[in-house]
C-alpha cells in the first residue's frame, strides 16, 4: 500500500553501508529524502543515483537529507557506494519490509 501526502512516514530499521543500524527516528526534526531503487549495479538505478551524488547540493540547501535504499545486501551496496563515490548513505532493505511499507516493492 502506498503511504500519501500527508501520512505519516513509517518506521523502519535498516543497515548501512558500514553494518550500522540506521531508523527514520534517526532523522526526527530533520527533512529527508528517500530514494528506493532496485537493485545495486543496474544502469537505471545508477544513472538516477549518479545524478543525486552530482546534485546533492540541491538538497542540502533544501535542508534535506538523503538516503537510498534497496533490496541488496549491505556487502553489495559498500561495494556499489564505493565504486560510484556516493556521498549518502545507503540502506538496505533485504527482506523487503520498508519497501513494502512504503508501496515502493
Amino acid at each position: 500500500m502506498a503511504i500519501k501526502k500527508g501520512d505519516k512516514a513509517p518506521s523502519f530499521t535498516l543497515y548501512n553501508t558500514n553494518k550500522k543500524e540506521v531508523t527514520l527516528e534517526d532523522f526526527r526534526g530533520r527533512n529527508l529524502i528517500i530514494h528506493f531503487f532496485p537493485l545495486a549495479f543496474t544502469g537505471t538505478c545508477t544513472t538516477q543515483l549518479c545524478t543525486m551524488r552530482d546534485n546533492l547540493s540541491i538538497y542540502q540547501n533544501l535542508d534535506a537529507e538523503v538516503v537510498g535504499i534497496s533490496v541488496d545486501s549491505p556487502f553489495a551496496l559498500a561495494r556499489y557506494k564505493e565504486d560510484q563515490s556516493y556521498n549518502f548513505d545507503l540502506l538496505s532493505d533485504f527482506n523487503r519490509e520498508t519497501s513494502q511499507a512504503y508501496g515502493a516493492y
